[in-house]
């Protein structure tokens, strides 16, 4: 049966019987609180955002997050869930080791539609990486020299992790690899620091 038309009662064990993750949680109890004083207001947005509670709640708390990126859309993909906004400016810079090879570690940084930026961070150390993509739920950071500095120092940072943790793996930390990018980060990093430092002198 369709979610929409069950009874209240229905709905709140439905509601209930989701295992909320703890950022959810405030999510799941204001409709619940909304189903229960029957507040028709309240009960009609969060229903909105899907056809069952771990649609509606997981959605509702995405939405909360792409406002602090100034996006407001509601649309739905198909899949149900809330479609992705679009970032403005999106800049992706890479850093590679050898001439011609592809780009396991780079940066990619964009601005929201309120002038808000964020940023996603790909690294690797021969056999082993990670990283995730930019989207609403990455750092907020107020200006492009804010977002750039703060992605590079991180490119920086798992690459000094990677070492600290594999230095004895050379299977997976390459230090001919993870040098010559770090190198390069460095290089980026201190262009665009000195570039701040003379803005704010001069300003």
């Amino acid at each position: 049966m369709e979610y929409r038309i069950l009874s209240t009662s229905e709905k709140i064990t439905q509601v209930r019987e989701y295992r909320p993750y703890k950022e959810e949680r405030r999510y799941m109890a204001v409709y619940l609180i909304a189903l229960r004083r029957n507040d028709r207001q309240m009960i009609d947005e969060y229903e909105s955002f899907g056809g069952d509670p771990r649609y509606i709640i997981m959605n509702r708390r995405a939405y909360d997050q792409q406002r602090i990126f100034g996006f407001s859309g509601k649309t739905l993909n198909e899949h149900g869930w809330l479609a992705t906004p679009e970032f403005q400016d999106v800049e992706r810079i890479e850093f590679i080791d050898r001439k011609g090879w592809a780009a396991f570690n780079y940066i990619t940084i964009g601005q929201g539609a309120n002038g808000k930026w964020t940023y996603g961070v790909s690294y690797s150390t021969g056999g082993s990486g990670g990283g995730y993509g930019m989207g609403i739920w990455g750092k907020v950071c107020n200006s492009r020299k804010e977002c750039l500095t703060a992605a590079l120092r991180e490119l920086l940072n798992r690459h000094a992790e990677q070492r600290d943790r594999l230095k004895n793996d050379p299977s997976n930390f390459n230090p001919t690899l993870s040098n010559t990018i770090v190198k390069q980060v460095q290089a980026m990093l201190q262009e665009t620091t000195v570039a701040r430092q003379l803005t704010l002198l001069f300003n």
